[in-house]
């Protein structure tokens, strides 16, 4: 794990501020990640679709689903990414 200095002209008031920050990051991810593991799972089921196998292409888009499809798809990456995001802020760790 490497090292980001940051200066601050007061640390002592500048370190608070930064772990609040961090932790506010981290109910806002979460929050976002309950949302769209939801909204994967409502779309999932609406239409029978295992994610796994849309996520691998093993889903044919037809044209009554199509639209669908592709919501539960980005859907799906999102959450994707904010399980990374919230990866990332979870490691993060302020020296003093």
């Amino acid at each position: 794990m490497q090292t980001i200095p940051i200066k601050s002209l007061s640390p002592e008031r500048s370190i608070p501020l930064l772990t609040n920050a961090i932790e506010r990051e981290k109910r806002i991810v979460m929050d976002s990640l309950r949302t769209t593991r939801q909204r994967v799972e409502s779309l999932a089921k609406e239409m029978g679709v295992d994610v796994s196998k849309l996520m691998r292409g093993e889903v044919d888009h037809d044209e009554t689903h199509d639209m669908k499809l592709l919501e539960l798809e980005g859907e799906t990456e999102l959450l994707r990414h904010l399980e990374s995001e919230l990866s990332e802020l979870e490691t993060l760790e302020i020296c003093r």
